[in-house]
C-alpha cells in the first residue's frame, strides 16, 4: 500500500495553486469551518477517483467556482516494495510515484483524464510530454492493483462527522471488509469464481442431458420410422402374397364350389317347370266349370233388373199421387188460416211490416253471400293446409305461377324455416313478418328473369338469388331456436344472430348499449329505439301452420252456426212476408173454400191410402233393388274368381317362360363355368390346386371379396398409414444410435470430471478456512492490542465458519467494547455515546492498517476527535501512532492543543478574503524532529 508525499492542486475550488507536503505519518488539517478543511480531502478523494460518497457535492462543484475551463490535481505517493519485494506500482520501479489527474470543459460538461508516472513529474512536464490518459475505470484499476482496493475506498469516503460510521456495519459487511483489506476476499472470489465455473458447467452438462435426451426421442422416432419401414415392407410383400398366390386359389376354389351348387339348382329348375304345367292343367279344367255358371248369373241379373224396373215405376206414380193430394190439403189449410186472420190490423202497419221484412231479406242475402265467400276463402286455405302447404294470397300465387311457367325453380321462406322453441314462435313470426312473401330462387343465373316478371306484376316482396348455408348460431341469439331446411338469404342468419333473446325487458336493459333484443311477445330494441312488433299470424314452420289450421276450423265451424241461423230467420221471415202480402192483396179465402170443398174433401180423404201406397211401393222398391244387387254381388264373384284364374294362368304361363328361360341360361353358364374351371386350373402350379391347398386358402378366406376387402384394407393402411418408404432411414437410425452412445459417454465422463474439480474446490476450500480463521483472529489481536493501548477491552467472537456457501455468505464478526467497564457494548446497539461511537470506529478502523502482512497504507478521517474528551483524545492519538499507517486527519480551531501532539505535519487552512478572488494558499507548520525528540526524552 502506498502513501502520499506531497499534493499539488492548481484552480481547485478558490486555491489558485499551491504544493502541500504530506511527508508524515499524521497530517492534521486544522482551520476554522468553511475554510476548505474539507475541499482538501475532496481534492485527495478526486485524484484517487473516489466518489461514491453520499454528499451533494463533487469535483464539479469545486470547479464552478473558480469560472477557470481546467483544473489539475497531482499527487506524489511512495512506491516501496512490501515484504515479499512487489511495488505497488510495478512495473514503475522508483522510489515515488506521480498521480495526475487533469480536469478540462468539453462540451459544457467537465471531464477528467488520469496518468501515472515514476518519480517526481510537475504539472508542466506532465502536460508537455503528453503520454497515456487513463480512464476512470483503467486508472481505478491500477489503484487496486496498488492496494487502494474497493474497501479501503469504502473506509475513505467517510464524510464530516461520521468516523463513527464503521462501527455501524453489520457483522456480516465488518467481516467482508476484515477479509478484502487482509487480502483474503480475492481468494474467497477466486473460490466462488471456480464454483461459478463449476456451477456453469452443471449448467452445460444439464444442456448436454436435454440435447442427449433430445437426441433420444430423435433416436426413439429413428427407431419408429425403421419399424414404419418394415411394417410397410410386410405389407407389401402380404399384398404380393395375397394377390399372386391367395387370390388365384380363392377364385379356383370359388369356381368349384359354384359348380358343385349350379347341379341342383338345374334340377331345382326342371323340377319347378313340371309344377307349373301341372297347375296350368288344373286352372284350366276349373276355367271350363266357370264358363256356365257366368252364363247363368247372367241370366238371373236381367231378371231382377226388369222386376226393379217394374217396383220403380209403380213407387213414381203413387208418390206423385201422394203429393198432389198433400199440396191440394196443404192450401186448403193455409185458406183456412187466411180466412181466420182477415180483418185483423190496418194496411198501414201491414205495408210497413213488409218494408221491414224485405230491407232485412236483403240484409241476409248480402250476409250469405259474404259468409260464401268467405267459407270459399276458408275451403282453400284449410285444403292447403291440411295438405302440408302453405295458404297463398292471390299476388304471389300469380307470381310463381308465372315462375313456373318461365321454368324457373324456387321456394318460398316460410317453407323452409322451422320453429325449434315454441316459446319463441311470436318472436320469430314477429321479426320474420316482412318477409313472409320472399322467394328464394334455386338457381343464381334465374336472377335477370325472376326481377323481370317481378317488375312486370310488380310483386311488392324481396326476391333473393345468393343464398347461403346458414353458419354456426351464437348462444342466446334468435337465430339458435330456428332451423332452415334450406340456404336461406346470406343476410338473414347475420341478422337474426345479432339479436339477443331476452326473458322480458329488465334482463335486455342489462345489456350493453348496442346490442339488439327481442323478449318472447315480440318487444324489439334496435338502434333506432324499442317498439311492439308482435303478431298473431303464424306462417313459419310446422307449427305455425297446425296453429293456423286450427283457427281456421273454428272459424269455418262458426261460420256454419250463424249460416244456419241465418238460413232459419230466412225461412220465417218469407212466410210471414207471404202471410202479409197475402192480406194486402185480399184475397177471399173463404169464397175459395166453398168453390174448392168437394177437391178439399176428396184430397183429405184420399191422403192417407196414397201414402201408404207410396210407402208399399218404396219397400217394394227397395226390394228389388237389393235382389239386383244380390245377383249383381254374385255375379262379380264369379267374374273375379275367372279374372283371377285368368290371371294365374296368365302369370304361370310367365313363370314357365321364365324358368324355360333360366333353365337354358343356367345350362350354358354351368357349361361356362366348367370350361373355365378346367382352363384356370391347367395355369396354376399342381400344389396350388389340389383339395388340400384349396381347403386351407378357404379356411383363411372363404370368397374373393373378403381377399379383395383384405388388399384394400392393406392399400389404405399404406396410403394413409404414412410409412416410410425412404430406405436411408436405417442408416439415418444407427448413425444416431451412434452419435447418442457418444455423446452418453461424454456427458458420462464430464460429469465425472466435475464432480472431480467439485470434490477438490470443497477441499482446498475447507483446507483455507484455516487461513480465514487465522485472519479473524489477527484483526481480533489488533483490537484487542489497540484497545489495550485505548483503555478499552474489546472481546471478538470467532465467527462460525464452514465449507459452506451460505454459512460463508452468512458468517459475521461480532465485536463488543467495555468502556470504563460500565459493561459490555455491541457495534450498534444504541447504548454507546458519540464519543464512544467515535472510538469504536476508530479502533476498527486502525485495526484493519495494523497488519503485518500488509503494512503502510493511508487514511482520512475528517475530525475524528469530535465528541472526545481531553483524556479519550490522548488514547486516540497514542494509538494512531502505534499504527504504521498514514492519516491525514481534520480538526476546526480549538483551544484543546492535545489534538496536535499526534501529528508531526499540521495544514492550516483559511477563509477567502473578502473582495477577493482566490483564497490564500495552505499554511504549513512542520514539528522539528530534534526538538520533538529531546521533549519526548524529557518526558520520559
Amino acid at each position: 500500500m502506498f502513501e502520499f508525499r506531497a499534493l499539488e492542486v492548481v484552480h481547485w475550488d478558490y486555491w489558485q495553486r499551491f504544493t502541500l507536503p504530506l511527508d508524515s505519518a499524521i497530517v492534521t488539517v486544522v482551520g476554522p469551518n468553511g475554510s476548505g478543511k474539507t475541499t482538501l480531502l475532496d481534492a485527495l478523494r478526486t485524484l484517487l477517483a473516489i466518489e461514491d460518497r453520499e454528499t451533494a457535492r463533487d469535483y464539479k462543484t469545486y470547479l464552478r467556482h473558480n469560472g477557470k475551463p481546467f483544473a489539475w490535481l497531482r499527487g506524489v505517493v511512495s512506491n516501496r516494495p512490501d515484504r515479499n519485494g512487489r511495488r505497488p506500482f510495478f512495473p514503475l520501479m522508483e522510489a515515488e510515484v506521480t498521480l495526475a489527474c487533469r480536469i478540462r470543459k468539453k462540451g459544457g460538461d467537465w471531464s477528467r483524464d488520469y496518468q501515472i508516472l515514476g518519480g517526481d513529474v510537475s504539472v508542466e512536464t506532465i502536460e508537455a510530454q503528453g503520454g497515456e490518459w487513463l480512464g476512470l475505470r483503467d486508472y481505478r484499476v491500477r489503484l487496486e492493483g496498488a492496494g487502494l482496493t474497493r474497501a479501503i475506498r469504502r473506509v475513505l469516503t467517510l464524510e464530516q462527522g461520521a468516523t463513527d460510521k464503521l462501527c455501524q456495519y453489520p457483522p456480516r459487511e465488518l467481516l467482508q471488509l476484515v477479509w478484502d483489506v487482509f487480502g483474503e476476499k480475492p481468494v474467497l472470489d477466486d473460490y466462488q469464481r471456480a464454483r461459478a465455473e463449476q456451477f456453469a458447467t452443471e449448467q452445460e452438462l444439464k444442456t448436454l442431458g436435454q440435447d442427449l435426451a433430445a437426441l433420444h426421442t430423435r433416436l426413439e422416432a429413428a427407431k419408429a420410422d425403421v419399424r414404419s419401414f418394415e411394417e410397410c415392407g410386410e405389407l407389401q410383400r402380404e399384398r404380393q402374397r395375397l394377390q399372386a398366390e391367395v387370390a388365384p386359389k380363392v377364385a379356383l376354389a370359388e369356381r368349384r364350389a359354384s359348380m358343385a351348387g349350379s347341379r341342383p339348382q338345374l334340377t331345382g329348375l326342371r323340377r319347378a317347370l313340371r309344377e307349373i304345367e301341372r297347375r296350368d292343367a288344373m286352372l284350366a279344367d276349373e276355367q271350363r266349370l266357370a264358363s256356365a255358371k257366368l252364363d247363368a248369373a247372367q241370366e238371373a241379373l236381367g231378371a231382377a233388373q226388369s222386376q226393379a224396373i217394374a217396383a220403380e215405376s209403380a213407387f213414381l206414380a203413387a208418390r206423385d199421387a201422394a203429393r198432389d193430394a198433400e199440396q191440394i190439403d196443404r192450401r186448403r189449410v193455409q185458406l183456412e188460416n187466411l180466412a181466420a186472420s182477415q180483418g185483423a190490423g190496418d194496411v198501414a202497419q201491414l205495408l210497413r211490416a213488409v218494408e221491414t221484412d224485405r230491407r232485412r231479406q236483403a240484409q241476409l242475402k248480402l250476409a250469405d253471400e259474404q259468409a260464401a265467400e268467405r267459407a270459399a276463402e276458408l275451403d282453400a286455405q284449410i285444403a292447403a293446409l291440411a295438405s302440408g302447404q302453405r295458404f297463398q294470397p292471390g299476388f304471389e300465387r300469380d307470381f310463381r305461377a308465372a315462375l313456373d311457367r318461365a321454368g324457373i325453380a324456387h321456394r318460398m321462406l316460410a317453407d323452409c324455416v322451422e320453429v325449434t322453441d315454441p316459446a319463441w314462435e311470436a318472436a320469430v313470426e314477429a321479426v320474420l313478418q316482412p318477409y313472409r312473401h320472399l322467394v328464394l330462387l334455386a338457381s343464381p343465373s334465374d336472377a335477370k328473369a325472376a326481377f323481370g316478371i317481378g317488375e312486370q306484376l310488380q310483386y311488392r316482396h324481396f326476391v333473393v338469388a345468393e343464398r347461403a348455408a346458414p353458419p354456426p348460431a351464437s348462444p342466446g341469439s334468435l337465430l339458435e331456436v330456428l332451423r332452415f331446411a334450406g340456404d336461406p338469404p346470406s343476410w338473414l342468419p347475420r341478422q337474426l344472430d345479432k339479436l339477443r333473446r331476452v326473458a322480458d325487458v329488465a334482463k335486455g336493459m342489462q345489456l350493453p348499449a348496442g346490442q339488439d333484443w327481442i323478449t318472447p311477445k315480440g318487444y324489439l330494441r334496435e338502434h333506432r329505439g324499442g317498439r311492439h312488433i308482435g303478431t298473431d299470424e303464424r306462417n313459419f314452420g310446422a307449427s305455425a301452420r297446425a296453429a293456423r289450421l286450427r283457427d281456421l276450423q273454428l272459424e269455418r265451424s262458426q261460420l256454419n252456426a250463424s249460416n244456419e241461423a241465418r238460413r232459419r230467420e230466412r225461412s220465417e221471415l218469407e212466410q210471414r212476408l207471404d202471410t202479409n202480402q197475402a192480406r194486402l192483396l185480399k184475397l177471399d179465402a173463404a169464397q175459395e173454400l166453398a168453390a174448392r170443398a168437394v177437391e178439399f174433401a176428396s184430397a183429405a180423404e184420399a191422403l192417407p191410402a196414397l201414402q201408404a201406397a207410396a210407402q208399399a211401393s218404396g219397400a217394394a222398391l227397395s226390394a228389388a233393388r237389393s235382389a239386383v244387387d244380390d245377383v249383381r254381388e254374385a255375379q262379380s264373384n264369379e267374374q273375379r274368381a275367372a279374372d283371377r284364374r285368368v290371371s294365374q294362368r296368365e302369370q304361370l304361363g310367365r313363370e314357365r317362360e321364365e324358368k324355360a328361360h333360366k333353365l337354358e341360361r343356367d345350362r350354358h353358364e354351368y357349361v361356362r363355368r366348367v370350361l373355365d374351371y378346367r382352363r384356370q386350373r391347367s395355369l396354376m402350379p399342381a400344389a396350388w390346386r389340389s383339395s388340400e391347398a384349396l381347403a386351407a386358402v378357404l379356411a383363411e378366406f372363404e370368397t374373393e371379396h373378403e381377399v379383395q376387402r383384405e388388399l384394400d384394407k392393406i392399400a389404405q393402411r399404406i396410403e394413409r398409414g404414412g410409412f416410410v418408404t425412404d430406405p436411408s432411414c436405417v442408416a439415418l437410425r444407427d448413425k444416431i444410435a451412434a452419435d447418442h452412445e457418444a455423446l452418453e459417454t461424454t456427458l458420462s465422463r464430464r460429469d465425472a470430471h466435475l464432480q472431480r474439480a467439485r470434490r477438490i474446490t470443497d477441499e482446498a476450500r475447507g483446507a483455507y478456512i484455516n487461513v480465514l480463521r487465522a485472519t479473524v483472529r489477527q484483526y481480533a489481536k489488533n483490537l484487542r492490542a489497540l484497545g489495550e493501548l485505548s483503555g478499552i477491552n474489546v472481546e471478538v467472537d470467532q465467527p462460525e465458519l464452514a465449507n459452506d456457501d451460505i454459512a460463508l455468505a452468512q458468517a459475521g464478526l461480532s465485536v463488543r467494547f467495555d468502556f470504563d467497564r460500565k459493561g459490555w457494548i455491541g457495534l450498534d446497539d444504541g447504548e454507546a455515546s458519540g464519543g464512544q461511537q467515535v472510538m469504536k470506529s476508530l479502533l476498527l478502523l486502525v485495526a484493519l492498517l495494523r497488519d503485518e502482512t500488509h503494512p503502510g497504507g493511508f487514511v482520512f478521517i475528517d475530525e475524528p476527535f469530535a465528541h472526545l474528551d481531553v483524556f479519550n483524545i490522548e488514547k486516540v492519538g497514542g494509538f494512531l501512532r502505534a499504527t504504521e499507517a498514514q492519516y491525514i486527519l481534520t480538526t476546526p480551531i480549538t483551544h484543546n492543543l492535545n489534538v496536535f501532539h499526534p501529528t508531526d505535519l499540521v495544514l492550516t487552512t483559511t477563509k477567502r478574503r473578502p473582495n477577493s478572488h482566490w483564497a490564500e494558499p495552505v499554511a504549513v507548520l512542520k514539528r522539528a524532529v530534534a526538538a520533538e525528540a529531546a521533549r519526548r526524552a524529557a518526558t520520559a
